[in-house]
């Protein structure tokens, strides 16, 4: 089990490599959610991508999570469907 402490750039960054193609947009949404963990967050994405390795990691995800949100079905309203699919549900 893993503890993330947003107050720890070291820690931030630590999650942050177990699934960074969900923990990337969680980051961003505390940062934005949570203003008292936005410096340590910052500088845990500055550290990741400063460093090579990492920062080939972080673009991939950050191009994973946009595909992500675009991969949703568009929302439909019922009164777009036509009458015969109403009626066979």
């Amino acid at each position: 089990m893993m503890i993330l402490n947003l107050t720890d750039p070291d820690s931030i960054v630590s999650w942050w490599q177990v699934l960074p193609e969900r923990h990337g947009p969680q980051l961003q949404a505390f940062e934005r959610l949570r203003p008292q963990f936005a410096l340590p967050i910052r500088a845990a994405l500055r550290r990741i991508k400063a460093d090579p390795e990492l920062r080939q990691v972080f673009f991939r995800s950050m191009t994973a999570a946009k595909a992500d949100e675009t991969g949703f079905a568009p929302q439909r309203h019922y009164k777009d469907d036509p009458a015969e699919a109403l009626l066979a549900a």
